[in-house]
């Protein structure tokens, strides 16, 4: 939290100094117009699926490679996350699941078939609430315990790996990050298939956009304001995993990908 005072103390510093130093109605108006900057300065940390200044966030490789990691958020759900687990078997590639908590203890097998068949089990929140974003301390870090909780209780092992709804992130998350020694993981492409169901558009955003080293993002779960029926992603899968290697690109899973530990013990 204390990093936010970066932005939040120079912009309230400024705009004082302007409405004094300047003084009238021009000194307020250019002292609402920092404070107008400072805080569209803050929200663009806040929503930016990938800055870092308050939670360390991960979403490409340090270094050069040619592989790429697929990642799969909103599941587990009984037919897309299975089906979506049929393609990736077929043909041979590992990916993240970050599982939203009651989801998962709703269908159980689920994640635990997605654990024995090799991909990683993420944190996505406990309820994926739109509300998550304004919640503080004490409510941030109950979200991400009982997800983790939960998936502790199914596979054994606790992740550290975390993925917050849109990818925002405020300065009240990054602390609870930390304090729980947890990675966010952005992404460096997304096929905005929780809101479209056209595997075409999908598939050619993320062909188009996905560079070596890059964290794709697709979704297995419906809902939360976007769509339910997951088909086009199903229906796109396979054609971004074979135009991909096409293109000289490997997939390995998210863990090898960013160089981190997947999880510590349940008990840790």
């Amino acid at each position: 939290m204390r990093r936010s005072l970066w932005i939040k103390l120079p912009t309230i510093g400024l705009a004082l100094g302007a409405a004094l130093g300047i003084g009238g109605a021009l000194g307020v108006a250019v002292g609402a117009g920092i404070l107008l900057l400072g805080t569209a300065i803050l929200l663009a940390v806040v929503m930016h699926p990938n800055a870092s200044l308050w939670a360390r966030t991960r979403w490409r490789a340090a270094g050069p490679t040619d592989a790429v990691a697929l990642t799969f958020d909103d599941g587990p759900d009984p037919a897309a996350t299975a089906r979506i687990a049929e393609i990736l078997a077929d043909r041979g590639v590992p990916a993240a699941f970050f599982v939203v908590g009651e989801r998962a203890r709703a269908h159980p097998d689920v994640v635990r078939r997605l654990h024995e068949a090799g991909h990683l089990v993420c944190n996505h929140t406990d309820h994926h609430a739109m509300t998550f974003h304004f919640r503080l301390w004490e409510e941030a870090r109950r979200e991400l315990r009982a997800c983790n909780e939960t998936i502790a209780s199914l596979i054994g092992e606790r992740p550290t790996l975390f993925r917050s709804p849109q990818g925002a992130k405020n300065p009240a998350l990054g602390d609870v990050l930390a304090e729980l020694d947890m990675t966010a993981v952005g992404w460096q492409v997304r096929g905005l298939d929780s809101t479209r169901g056209d595997a075409d558009a999908i598939v050619r955003r993320v062909v188009d956009g996905a560079r070596p080293g890059g964290v794709i993002l697709l979704h297995d779960g419906g809902g939360f304001g976007g769509l339910e029926d997951r088909a086009g992603t199903v229906e796109a899968l396979p054609r971004i995993i074979d135009r991909l290697r096409a293109r000289g690109l490997r997939f390995v899973r998210l863990d090898e990908l960013l160089e981190v530990r997947p999880y510590r013990a349940a008990d840790a």
